[in-house]
């Protein structure tokens, strides 16, 4: 399951691995800066864990030019599937933790109906969990 938003860092901007990405001669280092943006809202949105596999490299806006870029400039690593983002794990929630606290909710949702519509006593909700 996704996440419905991602952390992006209010300094992205100046960023030393983003400034270091934009001194690059490469004509494409603006795409590619934006792929990377784009990148970590991917991993969110499909749970991915900060990996970006080598067929969605066009849902994040880059081309195999682009992603040398990111990867030159360590804002992305190689991956036997594709790639990832180094350190996502560190500033988004896993897809495990996600999962966790989906589970709990639930399991909460329905101790709270049952007790709301059988009484305290029914513990019909333990089914569940």
């Amino acid at each position: 399951m996704s996440l419905p938003w991602v952390r992006l860092d209010s300094n992205i901007a100046s960023h030393d691995k983003i400034l270091s990405l934009l001194d690059d001669p490469s004509p494409k280092k603006w795409q590619a800066a934006f792929s990377y943006t784009c990148s970590i809202g991917y991993c969110g949105a499909q749970g991915t864990d900060g990996l970006i596999p080598f067929g969605a490299l066009a849902f994040v806006h880059g081309t195999k030019a682009t992603a040398g870029l990111l990867v030159s400039h360590f804002l992305w690593r190689p991956d036997p599937l594709g790639w990832t983002v180094p350190k996502f794990l560190e500033r988004q929630q896993s897809q495990a933790d996600s999962q966790r606290i989906r589970n709990a909710r639930r399991v909460a949702s329905s101790k709270g109906n049952c007790i709301r519509w059988h009484g305290e006593h029914c513990g019909c909700w333990q089914v569940i969990a």
